[in-house]
């Protein structure tokens, strides 16, 4: 039997649409403004005949899709587009396997709906899309001239998105073909899309230009303004890179993306104050996000401004948002200024959540540092009894506690009896193996440290860890500088080991080579180990005058530094 209820059918697709088809749109590869939308009707759709089975198929692959089985809907979308010919069932199809990225089903659509529709502009886009991405240039190019020559408009930008996985051969070509509409369009995103596949071949002068022919079209075109900022870095122009991107946020006050990315680089390039006062301008004009605020709160504390940085995590907490979080720097910024009951009571705001098991941590951290040992304890135990799940954290940290107050015994039989339940929990083993060694018991020390490295063989601490150990002891210095030198070659911006590759070279009479790693490592982390270290090589090599003045430097920044005292008495001493 025959149904005429096609117009039924696309009111139930209407009312679908609205009420739960999120899962079904085209796929978001691009901004939205380029997202190709299906020309709006005003006109009441015709009626087209459906079998009982085809409208039972089409409203199965509805519901498959407001149940988010956008899978099921397209394989029961895709045979019907084939048995119907219906040009609104197979552009459903291949604007849902589109959002799937299944992208040859979508290339099936297009080609079938192009055949049943040659004159729509819409499938042709998207076949040329698709036949770029498998690599199936001439077909795509003549997909490209037909839309162009019946006047269609090419989304530019979803032809930049298929391009960029392609070799450079392949950019070429199309480059080739855009350059011919270049000269004819008045669109911003076919410069844009020139310009990107110039900066994916590494030609980045022509890539500005055609960037500035995008923002000439369209002064605030995102996408072109930020390819601009990244093909000036390219070229190792970043400091104009950031007055450009600095003018086009005061240009364009309200475009937050270009904000933000303006306070990334900045961040990453070190220019922290910056940074904030640009972080400060969005808040500004953004006062309700939160993402904003947080990261200003942050950039605050990191700036060290801890007024500042108190008034922006006061006001997340006034806006609701990320308030645990906001309460754990709170309690931070409290202990630094060593006022300990308000750091207490901001702990205690923290409740079960992700910042739960931090927030006990630090406050039992907080009471060790007053030696408060046996309140820190009792913190620990009460979190371990009522957050399993994070007893590991806890174990650590009794074990740490512990240790800060030289009860060194104790501290390992807590990691012993973790150890009895996760014998191979490699944070456990390095941390007994450094408690090992406090205590003397340097095989035990040994045998951790090899059972992690049995677990890890590039962990870069753990490697370290026996090396230094190794050569401070002046023992098997062979072994210790393969240690040393494995770490490095691993890690080799990590001071501590930047450090040992100082005290090896040291002890295997290379003193200059020891004294650039040495200088290297005290200029990264002004630690006092590294100063006791760099003021020995520097004594033993005759400047002794250089070495007494780092050891006093860091004695007056490190007042009860054991390892300093030591070395000055022992070198002093003979004097």
């Amino acid at each position: 039997m025959i149904f005429r209820h096609f117009l039924m059918f696309s009111g139930l697709i209407a009312l679908f649409a609205v009420q739960g088809c999120a899962s079904l749109k085209p796929q978001a590869e691009t901004p939205a403004e380029a997202q190709p939308q299906p020309t709006p009707q005003a006109e009441a759709v015709p009626t087209r005949p459906f079998t009982r089975d085809t409208l039972y198929e089409l409203l199965l692959a509805e519901f498959a899709g407001k149940r988010n089985r956008a899978d099921v809907a397209l394989g029961k979308y895709l045979k019907q587009a084939h048995e119907t010919r219906d040009p609104q069932v197979v552009e459903r199809a291949a604007y849902i396997a589109r959002y799937l990225g299944a992208h040859q089903a979508t290339l099936d659509a297009a080609i079938l709906w192009i055949d049943i529709e040659p004159e729509n502009p819409a499938p042709r886009s998207l076949a040329a899309t698709e036949l770029i991405r498998f690599g199936k240039l001439d077909d795509a190019m003549n997909q490209i001239d037909t839309l162009v020559n019946m006047g269609g408009d090419l989304n530019f930008e979803f032809l930049l998105q298929a391009t960029r996985t392609s070799d450079m051969d392949t950019r070429k070509r199309v480059l080739t073909k855009l350059r011919e509409f270049t000269g004819k369009r008045d669109d911003a995103k076919l410069w844009f899309a020139a310009g990107s596949l110039e900066a994916m071949n590494g030609n980045h002068q022509q890539a500005i230009n055609d960037f500035d022919s995008a923002l000439a079209i369209d002064d605030d075109y995102s996408n072109a303004i930020l390819a601009r900022t990244q093909s000036m870095i390219a070229l190792g122009q970043q400091q104009d890179a950031l007055n450009y991107l600095a003018k086009q946020c005061d240009k364009h006050p309200r475009n937050k993306r270009l904000g933000i990315t303006h306070a990334r680089y900045l961040i990453q390039y070190g220019k922290l104050q910056e940074a904030q006062t640009q972080f400060e301008k969005l808040v500004q004009v953004f006062p309700d996000d939160g993402d904003l605020v947080l990261s200003l709160a942050l950039l605050s504390w990191e700036n060290k401004l801890k007024d500042e940085a108190v008034q922006y995590f006061n006001q997340l907490i006034a806006m609701n948002y990320r308030t645990e979080e906001a309460y754990l720097y709170l309690a931070r910024i409290a202990e630094s200024e060593k006022r300990y009951s308000d750091a207490e009571g901001y702990f205690s705001k923290i409740g079960s959540g992700p910042n739960y098991p931090s927030a006990r941590i630090q406050l039992a951290l907080m009471y060790a540092d007053q030696k408060r040992t046996a309140d820190a304890v009792r913190i620990l135990d009460d979190a371990i009894t009522t957050d399993a799940r994070n007893s590991l954290k806890y174990q650590l940290a009794k074990s740490e506690v512990l240790a800060h107050a030289e009860q060194n015994h104790d501290a390992i039989a807590v990691l012993d009896q973790a150890l009895a339940k996760h014998p191979d929990e490699t944070s456990l083993l390095y941390s007994r193996a450094m408690l090992k060694e406090k205590v003397g018991d340097f095989d035990a020390m040994e045998a951790d440290l090899r059972r992690v490295l049995e677990l890890q063989p590039n962990n870069s601490a753990a490697l370290n860890a026996l090396g230094y150990t190794f050569a401070d002891r002046n023992e098997r210095l062979s072994e210790a500088w393969e240690l040393i030198e494995r770490a490095y070659t691993l890690n080799p911006n990590d001071p501590a080991i930047i450090d040992s590759m100082g005290w090896i070279k040291y002890r295997l009479g290379e003193n200059q080579v020891a004294l650039d790693f040495l200088r290297q490592a005290y200029e990264a982390f002004r630690d006092q180990e590294i100063a006791a270290h760099l003021g020995e090589v520097l004594w033993m090599t005759g400047n002794r005058e250089e070495a007494m003045r780092i050891w006093q430097q860091s004695l007056q920044e490190n007042p009860d530094s054991k390892i300093l005292r030591d070395v000055m008495q022992r070198f002093l001493s003979n004097q």
